[in-house]
């Protein structure tokens, strides 16, 4: 099942992140595998959300 991770690991990250307009908060989302695909190429175009992900903070999964 896809699904989007976002774990803060210190309090300078922002409460919430917002990709491809949703807006994902720490926790456990669960998405389609055709959003799952629309927010990886938004993430490929934004290099705080590269960051993010480069450092494990937003996990995307299928």
């Amino acid at each position: 099942m896809p699904s989007i991770t976002y774990n803060r690991t210190d309090s300078q990250q922002p409460q919430n992140v917002i990709i491809n307009g949703y807006v994902i908060r720490p926790g456990l989302h669960i998405l389609s595998h055709e959003q799952i695909r629309l927010v990886r190429e938004q993430i490929q175009q934004n290099s705080q959300l590269e960051y993010f992900v480069s450092q494990g903070v937003i996990k995307l999964s299928g």
